[in-house]
C-alpha cells in the first residue's frame, strides 16, 4: 500500500484512537467505558425438554387494575370492564425492578415499525423466558409431549381475546393451518418447519381450547420452533380474514373487493390484510395495535384494551400506552435520534461504532448506556458457493485454499481494535468448545500474509496486472463483487477494512450496497462473490437451531450458498442440490430435527460447526457483537443484559410489555 494513503482502515484506525481518548473523558465520573466483553446468557443449544408447564398462578387480588385510558373507555361505555376482557387465568407477569405505572409514548427508531409483530410484541403459544433460552408457557398456559416426541397438544388460556374484542380459540389456529398453511395460492411452498422428516403435519382441533400437532417423526426441536416460527400463527384472525378469504366470501364480492383495492389477485389482497405493520383494522393479540396505515417519517402503535397478561398486583398490561418509531431511511441515522434525546428505549441497531458519541451525549440526551449482546457475530465475509454466471471465478470460491488464504489475510484483532474498541468476541468463541480447540481450526484464523500469498500463489492465481492485482488462470480480472444492505452500515465498515487487507495480497474487492427491498432479487440472482453480514448464532454456545441458516445451506438466506439453500427450501424446485460436504450439513440437519435426545443434537450440531469452521464459508471477522442499549433516564424494568437475537425475537424476552417510563 502506498505511503502516504488515507485508505479506510487508516482512516478508522486513527477514529477509533481519537474516540477511546474521548471515551475515557466521556466516562470520567459516570458509566465507565466497557473493559471487557458483556456477561453471557446462560449456555445451551435448544430449551430443555418438557412434558408439561405449569399454569401460571393467578394475582392475588380481588379485581383487576387497569390504564387510565381504558377506564375513561369502560366509564364512558364503549368498553366492557377489565374483568370481561381478561380470561380466566391471565399470564402473570414478574416486573423485573418494580410494579409499573401507567401511560406515556416509547420513543424507539428503525427502517420500518416490523418490530410491534416480534422484536416487542411476538406471541406465538409458548416463548422463551428471561434467560432467552428455556421455553415458557405464553398464550397457551401449558402443553403435552407424547408418542416418542411425534405429538404436542396445546391448552389455549380460556378467554383471550382478539383487540376488538373477540374470542380467540382454537377456530383461529385451524383457520391458520386449514386455509392459510394448507392453500396453495397462499402457501405455494409447503413451510419446512412443519414437514420434518419430509412429511406434512398434521393439526386438529380438539376442543374450542386445545390443539395437537402430530408429526409423522419425532420431532426434538419443535417447542424452540414455535417459540420463533410459531409467531406467525398468531396472526391470523379468524374472524376479520374471512371476508377476504374466497372459501367463505361471496364471490362476487370478493372480486369487486380485489378490483376496487388494486390487486389482480384475492390472496394478493388477503396478505395486503394481514400485514400487521399497515393494518390498523387488523385484530391482534398483542400488547399494541398498529394505528399508522401509512407511514414515511414515524409510525404507532396503541395500547390492546384486551391484551391477555397482568402483572403480580393484577395490574393489566402493558404499562405504556403507544409505541412510536421513528422510520429512518438509514441506520446511520439512528444515533442523531438518541443524542437529540428523541429516544426513550433503544438496543437494535444502535450501533457499537457509535458507543463514544452515546457516552458523551448522555447528559444532553438524558439517557444511560449498557451493552447487550447482538445476538449474532460481528461481520462474516460469506463466500459464494453457487455464483451464477462465471464458472471460472466460481471454481475459484469454490477451492478452499483460496478462502484460508483470504481469513489468513486479514489481522482481526486490528479490526476489533478499529470498529468495536477491543469489546467484540473472539471468532473463535463462535464456535462449540469441541470445534474451537482444534488446532487447525485456531490456525484457520491466524493472521499470516506470507501464508495468504503462498496459497494464492499455489492454486494458479501467480499472476498480476499492472496495478500488482492478481488475475484468474485465464488471465481475466479477479475481482470479487461484495454486497450488502445499507440498513446495517457496520458490516459496511468491516468490508471496507477486510478489502484493504486483501488488497494487501493482491485481491481486488468491489463493493455495492443498496436497499433491502432489493435483497432477495440479488440473492436469487447470485451473482455476487462475497456478503459482508452477520452469522445468526452467537458465543457462550447460543446456537438456536431455530435460525441456523448460517451453518446449513437450507434457505436462499444461507449466504454462503443461495442456490443451494433455494434448492432444499423449495424441495429441489429452485436453486442447485448442494455438493461435497455441505450435502453432509443437509444430512445432519434432516437428522437434527428428528432427534428427541438434546446430547445426541449436540453431537450432530458440533460436527455441522466443524464442517463450516474447517471449510470456511463463511468466514468470521470476530465473534459476539456488542450493542449499545440506550435507556432514558426514568425508563424502567429494562435489564442490564440481553439477547438481541433474531432466533428469540430480542429484546422480547424482556417482556416489553412490563417496561414503563416515570417522567
Amino acid at each position: 500500500m502506498s505511503a502516504g494513503k488515507l485508505d479506510r482502515r487508516t482512516f478508522l484506525r486513527v477514529s477509533a484512537l481519537a474516540a477511546t481518548a474521548a471515551g475515557i473523558a466521556a466516562c470520567a465520573g459516570g458509566a465507565p467505558a466497557p473493559t471487557e466483553a458483556p456477561t453471557q446468557a446462560p449456555a445451551a443449544t435448544t430449551a430443555p425438554e418438557a412434558t408439561a408447564a405449569p399454569e401460571a398462578t393467578a394475582a392475588p387480588v380481588s379485581r383487576y387494575s387497569e390504564a387510565p385510558m381504558l377506564a375513561e373507555m369502560v366509564a364512558a361505555g364503549t368498553l366492557p370492564p377489565v374483568e370481561e376482557r381478561l380470561p380466566k387465568n391471565p399470564m402473570v407477569i414478574e416486573p423485573l425492578n418494580e410494579v409499573g405505572k401507567y401511560g406515556g409514548r416509547w420513543r424507539r427508531a428503525n427502517t420500518q415499525p416490523g418490530a410491534i409483530s416480534a422484536r416487542v410484541g411476538a406471541e406465538p403459544l409458548v416463548f422463551y423466558g428471561r434467560d432467552w433460552v428455556t421455553v415458557e408457557p405464553n398464550l397457551a398456559w401449558k402443553w403435552e409431549v407424547g408418542a416418542e416426541g411425534k405429538e404436542y397438544t396445546f391448552y389455549l388460556r380460556e378467554g383471550v381475546r382478539w383487540s376488538d374484542g373477540a374470542p380467540y380459540t382454537a377456530d383461529d389456529i385451524m383457520f391458520w393451518w386449514e386455509d392459510v398453511i394448507l392453500n396453495e395460492e397462499l402457501t405455494p411452498v409447503f413451510p419446512t418447519w412443519l414437514k420434518p422428516g419430509g412429511e406434512k403435519a398434521v393439526v386438529e382441533k380438539l376442543d374450542d381450547y386445545t390443539v395437537k400437532f402430530i408429526f409423522a417423526v419425532p420431532y426434538g426441536i419443535f417447542l424452540d420452533q414455535m417459540c420463533f416460527r410459531g409467531n406467525s400463527i398468531t396472526y391470523y384472525c379468524r374472524h376479520y380474514l374471512e371476508r377476504f378469504h374466497p372459501k367463505y366470501a361471496d364471490a362476487n364480492e370478493l372480486a369487486q373487493l380485489v378490483k376496487d383495492r388494486g390487486f389482480e389477485q384475492w390472496f394478493q389482497l388477503f396478505a395486503a390484510e394481514v400485514d400487521l405493520t399497515r393494518n390498523p383494522d387488523l385484530p391482534t393479540i398483542r400488547p399494541w395495535q398498529i394505528t399508522s396505515k401509512e407511514w414515511t417519517i414515524s409510525a404507532t402503535g396503541r395500547r390492546n384494551p384486551y391484551y391477555w397478561k397482568v402483572d403480580t398486583e393484577g395490574n393489566q398490561l402493558p404499562y405504556i400506552d403507544e409505541v412510536m418509531w421513528w422510520i429512518v431511511g438509514d441506520a446511520e441515522l439512528i444515533p442523531l435520534k438518541v443524542v437529540s434525546g428523541e429516544i426513550d428505549e433503544l438496543e437494535f441497531k444502535t450501533g457499537f461504532v457509535n458507543y463514544t458519541l452515546y457516552m458523551e451525549n448522555r447528559e444532553k440526551g438524558d439517557y444511560n448506556v449498557s451493552i447487550w449482546d447482538y445476538g449474532a457475530s460481528v461481520t462474516a465475509m460469506h463466500i459464494n458457493q453457487t455464483k451464477m454466471g462465471n464458472d471460472e471465478q466460481r471454481d475459484i470460491l469454490r477451492n478452499r485454499d483460496f478462502r484460508v488464504a483470504l481469513s489468513k489475510a486479514f489481522d482481526r484483532d486490528d479490526i476489533n481494535q478499529l470498529l468495536y474498541l477491543g469489546q467484540a468476541g473472539k471468532a473463535l468463541d463462535m464456535l462449540p468448545e469441541s470445534v474451537k480447540s482444534d488446532p487447525e481450526v485456531q490456525d484457520l484464523m491466524t493472521y499470516d500474509v506470507d501464508e495468504a500469498n503462498r496459497l494464492l500463489d499455489s492454486i494458479g492465481l501467480d499472476q498480476r496486472d499492472a496495478e500488482g492485482m492478481r488475475v484468474l488462470p485465464s488471465g481475466a480480472p479477479l475481482t470479487l463483487l461484495c454486497i450488502g444492505t445499507t440498513a446495517y452500515a457496520t458490516h459496511r465498515d468491516a468490508a471496507e477494512i477486510v478489502g484493504e487487507y486483501w488488497a494487501d495480497v493482491g485481491i481486488r474487492l468491489n463493493q455495492d450496497w443498496f436497499a433491502s427491498e432489493l435483497w432477495s432479487a440479488r440473492l436469487q440472482e447470485s451473482t455476487h462473490d462475497v456478503i459482508a453480514y452477520e452469522v445468526d448464532y452467537t458465543g457462550g454456545n447460543l446456537h438456536w437451531l431455530t435460525y441456523p441458516r448460517a451453518y446449513f445451506p437450507i434457505v436462499m438466506d444461507t449466504y454462503w450458498a443461495p442456490m443451494w439453500g433455494w434448492y432444499y427450501d423449495t424441495g429441489g424446485k429452485n436453486g442447485e442440490p448442494p455438493q461435497g460436504e455441505a450435502a453432509r450439513l443437509v444430512e445432519i440437519w434432516d437428522e437434527v430435527q428428528v432427534t428427541v435426545d438434546a446430547a445426541k443434537r449436540k453431537e450432530l450440531e458440533d460436527e455441522a460447526f466443524r464442517i463450516c469452521a474447517l471449510n470456511l464459508w463463511p468466514i468470521l471477522t470476530l465473534g459476539s457483537r456488542p450493542e449499545p442499549c440506550i435507556v432514558k433516564n426514568g425508563f424502567k424494568n429494562v435489564p442490564e443484559w440481553g439477547s438481541l437475537a433474531w432466533a428469540v425475537y430480542g429484546p422480547r424476552p424482556a417482556k416489553t410489555e412490563q417496561f414503563f417510563m416515570e417522567y
